[in-house]
């Protein structure tokens, strides 16, 4: 993790508050950094577009290493589970969809996570102020827009809708990176023949060591497509499609993962 995502999120949190009429806003040009943040004593979300990748940061968890699966519930919303990942020490967690958890704090109420902690699950609540402002302006950091349907419209897991891996895009190592191992979620358009375009970084870990434009980079030169089914004659031009991305996660983290990143189904004839 780069040692600026830990000093802007204790930044964070220096400023004990009680309650908040909306999230705060702020801007950092040099470092192409807009966020918008809430934060309590022991608890903070914030919600950050840094170098055109968006990021979700919540801190204040029960530690825990590694992808972490959490539930949890904004308002009157449905109940989401989402992913994050953790390293260090642990109390710190990032979302993998961060575009999709934005979209769906930006609408406020009670926020209510159950986040395992050892053998039990921990619950954490806090109020958050609906901000369609100051997360919106950070939608459009990245060049996003934040709409009624931006829940909707951005992946919230792994997807191919119906598609298969013809040929799997096996990413290089960062060579500039001293991390022991990382993450990206990457979301693309599908082509007539089952490439990969337009490829976009929906959330890299740790942030700024280069797995995203590796992900990406490997996607477009070697990325294929194609229907699960063998026989269809499916169109798939115009199809989304969300995976992740991994890179040998070791260090600091509870168990090692593939060194490549699916888990789409593989065709087994």
């Amino acid at each position: 993790m780069k040692r600026f995502a830990l000093i802007a999120l204790a930044a964070l949190i220096a400023t004990p508050a009680t309650a908040q009429d909306d999230w705060d806003l702020g801007r950092d040009p040099e470092r192409k950094l807009t966020i918008a943040a809430v934060t309590y004593e022991n608890f903070g979300v914030a919600v950050r577009c840094m170098d055109d990748v968006m990021s979700v940061v919540v801190t204040g968890l029960p530690p825990g290493l590694g992808i972490r699966t959490i539930r949890h519930r904004i308002g009157d919303q449905p109940e989401a589970t989402g992913r994050w990942v953790s390293a260090g020490e642990g109390s710190v967690a990032f979302s993998v969809w961060p575009a999709a958890t934005a979209a769906y704090l930006s609408a406020g109420g009670r926020w209510v996570l159950e986040v395992p902690d050892r053998e039990r699950l921990r619950r954490i609540s806090a109020d958050l102020p609906a901000s369609p402002a100051a997360i919106g302006e950070v939608f459009t950091a990245c060049g996003r827009t934040l709409s009624s349907t931006s829940q909707d419209d951005e992946p919230d897991q792994e997807d191919f809708a119906g598609l298969t891996w013809a040929r799997v895009p096996e990413p290089e190592y960062p060579s500039r990176t001293d991390a022991g191992g990382g993450l990206a979620a990457v979301t693309c358009t599908v082509g007539a023949r089952g490439d990969l375009r337009d490829c976009r970084i929906e959330s890299e870990f740790p942030e700024g060591a280069g797995f995203g434009r590796a992900a990406v980079s490997a996607a477009h030169r070697r990325g294929r497509v194609e229907p699960l089914d063998p026989g269809s004659t499916r169109d798939m031009e115009g199809l989304r499609v969300a995976y992740t991305a991994r890179f040998n996660l070791i260090d600091d983290f509870r168990e090692p993962l593939p060194p490549i990143a699916t888990r789409l189904p593989l065709r087994t004839d």
